[in-house]
């Protein structure tokens, strides 16, 4: 009897560390496209390097490599919601699609709700500024404004 829950056990472990492979195998293309379209959109690296022909402002080449910046940003921003809607792939023995979706939907009322309570409980302000006074504090109080 332990025998066989240790081995179930370990196949949900398992069917989890599957659930983890897709978005992992999306990260390595997200960090070259962050990475390339960064370091080349960069006005100082353009500068250093006289490149400001091909690759300063209003270039096609330029235009390309924000792009590239962007879809990388993207994926690093939405990584939590990658990750939620994978596991829930990835663990779903039928109906795939409607785990997704409701995945998905779970992830924002979730975080709707917790920045709802945070900004009736007076931790969060509405706005997206941080208090110059909490730049200071490291008590883990800060309030946003």
């Amino acid at each position: 009897m332990a025998k066989k829950k240790k081995s179930s056990a370990f196949a949900v472990v398992q069917q989890i560390g599957k659930s983890f492979f897709l978005p992992v195998s999306v990260l390595p293309i997200a960090g070259i496209l962050l990475g390339l379209g960064s370091s080349f959109t960069n006005a100082d690296t353009i500068a250093a390097y006289h490149l400001q022909g091909i690759m300063g402002e209003g270039t096609i080449l330029n235009a390309l490599l924000t792009i590239m910046s962007q879809v990388g940003n993207t994926i690093f921003g939405n990584l939590p919601l990658i990750f939620a809607l994978a596991v829930a792939l990835g663990m779903a023995k039928n109906e795939k699609a409607v785990a997704v979706l409701s995945a998905g939907i779970s992830f924002f009322v979730m975080n709707s709700t917790i920045n709802a309570m945070l900004k009736l409980s007076g931790k969060i302000f509405s706005g997206r500024n941080i208090c110059k006074e909490c730049l200071k504090r490291t008590d883990h109080e800060c309030l946003w404004y």
